[in-house]
């Protein structure tokens, strides 16, 4: 039975939006760990990844050093590229974080790489961006925006240059693994998310040997430690490589920025932070921006495929 191209394109939206909203889920989970056990930002990442490559490697057993072998040596640069992005993103943006505050690195981080992917599309197709497109992308920044920075963002900033700096790269670094992702749209979504992960362990390691990474004693702490590593890592990263089979990069970076505004949605109602009036007026334009996305998308092309690189 054949799937119309409307139907894949939609398909892969909600997919590159499930995994967004699973990533979303992170935050929350990270300070449950790091409040019952003591770990750095840092570590955690360390564990999340490393919990992944090995849920990964026990779902595929046998076939699994096989079969990622194989996707090393059809895409070696672009998928030892993507892995070590994936780490260096994670350290780029705990630096940020931690030099000039979350609501800053967060904005910048998650606002530069729709814009970097949008402006990337342009050149690689030479022309312009379309006014839609543009209209889409200034909603979710905007939206983004409000969401990020509803609390107080000057709470701490000891080094604001180099955490913005930082937090840049850390923007254009998932936007460059997102846009390489693409490429590789022929590889199975578990096995790039499995390899990728592998390749991000190795990158964090260094740092999260100079944070330290005792195993945590604490159970509930434990058990939130695998949930990061299985539920918004190795599920949330299998939608998103699916998702990208049929969604152009630069849309797909604007359907992540749901990832922030889940965030927020889950603060608030677990850890009771409150979103405000701003925060409920960035979450309705960015969702705004993922329903004209949603609504529009089918009219886009066929299947949604970018030209060939």
């Amino acid at each position: 039975m054949s799937v119309s191209p409307s139907l894949r394109a939609r398909a892969g939206l909600f997919a590159v939006g499930g995994g967004a909203i699973l990533w979303g889920t992170t935050g929350v989970a990270v300070r449950i760990v790091a409040d019952r056990s003591g770990l750095s930002a840092v570590a955690i990442g360390w564990y999340r990844v490393a919990i992944a490559a090995l849920v990964v490697a026990l779902a595929f057993r046998s076939n699994g050093l096989r079969l990622a072998v194989a996707a090393v040596r059809r895409h070696p640069v672009r998928l030892g590229a993507c892995g070590i992005g994936f780490g260096a993103y994670q350290a780029l943006y705990f630096v940020g974080v931690e030099n000039v505050g979350v609501s800053v690195s967060t904005l910048v981080s998650l606002g530069v790489a729709p814009v970097a992917l949008t402006v990337g599309a342009a050149l690689h197709r030479r022309r312009r961006p379309a006014a839609f497109e543009l209209a889409v992308l200034f909603c979710a920044l905007a939206g983004l925006a409000l969401v990020s920075l509803r609390t107080d963002s000057a709470a701490s900033a000891p080094h604001p240059v180099v955490g913005v700096v930082a937090s840049i790269a850390s923007g254009l670094g998932y936007a460059g693994i997102t846009a390489l992702s693409r490429r590789m749209s022929d590889e199975e979504p578990l096995v790039l998310t499995g390899v990728t992960s592998a390749f991000a362990a190795v990158v964090l390691l260094p740092f999260a040997l100079v944070a330290g990474i005792a195993a945590p004693h604490d159970a509930i702490a434990l058990g939130w430690l695998l949930y990061i590593g299985v539920v918004p890592t190795v599920f949330a990263y299998w939608l998103f490589y699916g998702g990208l089979r049929t969604t152009p990069s630069e849309v797909a970076g604007v359907v992540t920025l749901l990832e922030p505004l889940t965030a927020a949605v889950v603060a608030a109602v677990v850890v009771h932070e409150s979103l405000g009036p701003a925060g409920v007026a960035g979450a309705a334009l960015m969702l705004l921006a993922v329903a004209a996305l949603y609504r529009r998308r089918p009219d886009a092309g066929p299947e949604g495929e970018l030209p060939p690189p």
